[in-house]
């Protein structure tokens, strides 16, 4: 089933694009991770504070549950969840690209003459809802399913070597398989014993990597697709759906987008310099 905004009902349906309901909400929220066995988990948490629907699924008359669909595998299938969080699991093998999940409380028997003073005028003082009839819609969340996105972000990148970059400065090419940084002799050796050190990894993905990340967002935003055919790019994009960022999308900054993309590193930064202090 395809549920959106647009669809109408011949009874109350409560969600944030229509007005069947003079007040609640259906609250949603998911997080997934993949397991150590290669299987999708989904935690949900579902919150209805509409009193009339939370007791039709207090006293068993609805159900709460979302509705999984990867149109690129032809996977769809409808998944009870209570309200309050609960995680299920999904074989991996079945999902790629885009995943999106559309939340739902729908009836699990006939109800004659329901009725609420929270209804619409429109609806009259009593309907009647068929078995298996949708009576919430939560909000549509969507995510990427690529395994590429679960390499770490450091294998698209390579250090190099570069008599032509000036000391203590580095430099970014894009155009090969891999985003290459280059730095002149003295400058990569220091690069790359902070590699090995303990606090080396945080300090270069501020100092080396988040510069790196914003000279290809900024050549994204003047150039979108100029890199698709670079074997990095599959996993940067893969990560960037995974956040729901656009990186060629100019009306945002490539720093705001490098920060989110690299999960605030100055904050990793600073709590590690303070486990120090």
């Amino acid at each position: 089933m395809k549920l959106d905004q647009f669809m109408r009902f011949p009874h109350p349906v409560l969600s944030e694009y229509s007005s069947d309901y003079v007040t609640g909400e259906f609250k949603c929220s998911f997080q997934q991770n993949i397991t150590a066995g290669g299987e999708l988990r989904l935690e949900s948490d579902f919150q209805i504070t509409n009193p009339d629907l939370a007791d039709l699924v207090k006293n068993q008359k609805a159900a709460t549950g979302y509705f999984l669909i990867c149109r690129r595998t032809y996977f769809n299938t409808l998944q009870e969840a209570p309200t309050g969080k609960a995680e299920k699991f999904f074989d991996m093998s079945q999902l790629f690209g885009t995943v999106n999940i559309r939340p739902v409380v729908w009836t699990l028997e006939k109800i004659e003459g329901y009725s609420s003073p929270l209804f619409d005028d429109e609806y009259g003082d009593a309907v009647t809802i068929m078995k298996g009839a949708v009576i919430a819609i939560g909000p549509d969340f969507q995510f990427s399913i690529d395994q590429k996105k679960y390499k770490p972000f450091e294998t698209i990148f390579r250090l190099e070597e570069e008599a032509s970059v000036a000391p203590g400065t580095i430099s970014v090419d894009a155009d090969q398989d891999y985003i290459i940084i280059s730095a002149e002799g003295a400058t990569y050796k220091s690069i790359a014993q902070m590699r090995d050190m303990k606090l080396g990894p945080n300090l270069l993905l501020n100092a080396v990597y988040m510069p790196a990340v914003m000279d290809v967002i900024c050549r994204l935003q003047v150039q979108p697709g100029g890199f698709e055919g670079r074997k990095w790019f599959r996993v940067f994009k893969a990560k960037c759906d995974d956040l729901a960022i656009d990186p060629s999308d100019q009306s945002v900054s490539a720093l705001e987008l490098s920060q989110k993309l690299l999960r605030a590193p100055l904050n990793r930064t600073i709590s590690m310099m303070e486990s120090f202090g």
